[in-house]
């Protein structure tokens, strides 16, 4: 059996810091199979963690039964679940079916499927061994007013994109993999509207605050304990020198442990089957 990965189209390197993710738990990837071409995959059969968001090409599904899938940290954006629906015998034969939100376990438990919360495998990165922070990271998130200020507190500050246009795959996924170590070593502090940057930065021990949309796709950043800052009050709080003031790191170390068990001993049985 040969191990898969997915791969993606797009701009958003979330998706491909999902795929960095999981990578970190299995053995070396023989292939790597598109998210929204699952159902065409007609190669050897592969293990497949499927994992993210689900699914931009809706008629697309399910995927190739030359693809043993681990639903782990499946997330079904509205427009899909009619489809996901009509098919609920496939997810009915490799249920359990580990979800990344409330919202994608409440729908496929009303499908009659065994689900769970599993939450995302990006909560499972650690932070390089060689860690010196220096800079505040702003990962989409706008500093406004400040943006001319080059430091406070003795910290940089750093505006980052999660987006690129027209890149190939392979070079987000380096990219992605490159980005998330550049937190873990320099970032003292992450203000994001981005989940996947969020969440890897909180497992890698960095005090984070989001400020993404409050919605059924965020709710995870709830369920975690990561928390929403008002960005003019996180704004106001920086430049005024008072970072100590800021939140305090959270401590998910018993959800981190709880996510990479699960998630390991899946692969496992599955490698076994």
């Amino acid at each position: 059996m040969k191990i898969g990965a997915l791969s993606w189209s797009g701009n958003n390197i979330g998706d491909d810091i999902q795929t960095a993710a999981v990578i970190q738990h299995l053995p070396p990837i023989d292939v790597f199979i598109h998210r929204d071409h699952l159902n065409t995959y007609d190669g050897p059969e592969t293990l497949l963690v499927l994992n993210g968001w689900f699914l931009d090409e809706t008629e697309n599904w399910p995927p190739s039964d030359r693809i043993k899938p681990i639903f782990f940290g499946f997330h079904v954006q509205k427009r899909a679940r009619a489809n996901v629906a009509r098919h609920a015998e496939y997810l009915k034969r490799h249920e359990p079916i580990g979800c990344r939100d409330p919202g994608t376990t409440e729908f496929i438990r009303s499908l009659g499927v065994d689900a769970y919360l599993s939450y995302c495998a990006t909560l499972t990165f650690n932070a390089p061994a060689q860690r010196n922070p220096d800079s505040i990271y702003f990962v989409e998130a706008n500093s406004g007013p400040f943006g001319d200020i080059k430091s406070s507190k003795g910290l940089k500050i750093k505006n980052v994109s999660h987006r690129f246009i027209d890149v190939p795959w392979e070079n987000r996924l380096s990219y992605a993999k490159g980005v998330v170590e550049t937190y873990g070593r320099l970032a003292k502090y992450v203000v994001t509207s981005r989940i996947h940057c969020a969440m890897p930065c909180v497992a890698m021990g960095i005090p984070t605050a989001f400020v993404g949309p409050d919605n059924y796709r965020t709710r995870i950043i709830d369920e975690v304990g990561i928390p929403r800052l008002n960005k003019p009050s996180f704004w106001n709080k920086i430049f005024a020198g008072k970072v100590a003031n800021l939140p305090q790191l959270v401590d998910i170390s018993a959800t981190k442990s709880r996510i990479t068990t699960d998630l390991t001993a899946r692969i496992e049985r599955a490698l076994k089957q």
